[in-house]
């Protein structure tokens, strides 16, 4: 098993201890690497394990339809909905895949849920996450059947949220995609904290290892062989989900204006905090994957790496 830190493009190699040489003093084997619609500097190649490709928080609106495309220019809207229509985003969705290809990943993450950005601050969205899976599927098998033997060319990892689409949390969803993904080299990344924002009692960490460890052992073998990949942090986000003054979109506002303004909303909901409790090895333990991210967030990269070795010190 490997133990990995999250990392971005966008952040300087030089924050990293010893410019990255200093990763195994830490007990790290690698970054997991947030990548851009672009080539990869080579700077990240010798350290960079895998990838998480570029997410779009409203994909789904732009796949069906539902939003206005002409809002954004060409390079903004693939970080909103891939592209101004499911052409465009398939093109862009091959071209994040084929740009990491250069650092031969074990795996690349990628979203599977959406959030419409008109209700991203309300606590029910309208949309049905098996829609969204559907459209999902489409919209990879599409993406993917422009490489060579309709197959990617390295394993895509699909990464629950609480938005609607995939949340790991019965095992339906594992046999729908495995139903409607037209190529094999896929399987789910399986996010402990993203999880944890699915729970209306998700209070302290005791409680939140206790319910991932009962939705855990009601996945089916072949559902657990699909997970190979984890990341662990914690998100004991309930009191404020719970609570939260709910606000539709103002009217006139864009959709670049309404993730500017989601933004800071989304941090208190996906705390990516490290697990004091040690037990949170059993989390990993239920699963046993191959690749461990340690996803931490913070306001410096030194604050992310305190954060690393304290979770990491517990395995």
């Amino acid at each position: 098993m490997k133990h990995l830190l999250n990392y971005s493009v966008m952040q300087g190699v030089e924050e990293l201890p010893l410019g990255g040489h200093g990763l195994k003093d830490i007990r790290c084997d690698g970054l997991e690497l947030f990548t851009l619609f672009e080539r990869i500097p080579d700077i990240y190649k010798g350290m960079s394990v895998s990838v998480h490709l570029p997410y779009a928080v409203d994909w789904y609106s732009g796949w069906t339809g539902k939003a206005d495309p002409n809002e954004f220019d060409k390079d903004n809207v693939k970080f909103v909905m891939f592209g101004r229509d499911r052409e465009e985003a398939v093109e862009n969705i091959r071209a994040m895949i084929s740009f990491a290809t250069e650092i031969r990943p074990a795996y690349g993450v990628i979203h599977a849920s959406t959030t419409n950005l008109d209700e991203a601050m309300l606590r029910k969205q309208t949309d049905n996450s098996k829609d969204v899976l559907e459209a999902f599927c489409e919209m990879m098998n599409r993406a993917v059947s422009g490489f060579k033997g309709n197959e990617p060319p390295f394993k895509l990892v699909f990464e629950n949220l609480w938005w609607p689409g995939l949340k790991l949390k019965d095992k339906w969803e594992y046999e729908y995609m495995d139903s409607h993904l037209e190529f094999d080299n896929w399987g789910f990344c399986l996010d402990t904290g993203h999880m944890m924002n699915t729970l209306d009692d998700a209070y302290d960490e005791r409680r939140c290892i206790d319910r991932l460890l009962k939705i855990f052992e009601k996945y089916p073998d072949e559902m657990k062989d699909r997970i190979k990949n984890m990341h662990l942090h914690v998100s004991t986000s309930a009191e404020f989900r719970n609570t939260f003054k709910e606000e539709a979109r103002p009217p006139g506002e864009t959709m670049l204006e309404a993730v500017t303004r989601i933004y800071p909303h989304v941090s208190k909901v996906d705390q990516h905090r490290p697990f004091s409790n040690r037990d949170c090895k059993l989390l990993v333990e239920a699963i046993s994957p191959d690749f461990v991210t340690h996803e931490m967030s913070g306001p410096t990269t030194e604050h992310v790496i305190r954060d690393f070795v304290q979770q990491r010190a517990h395995f």
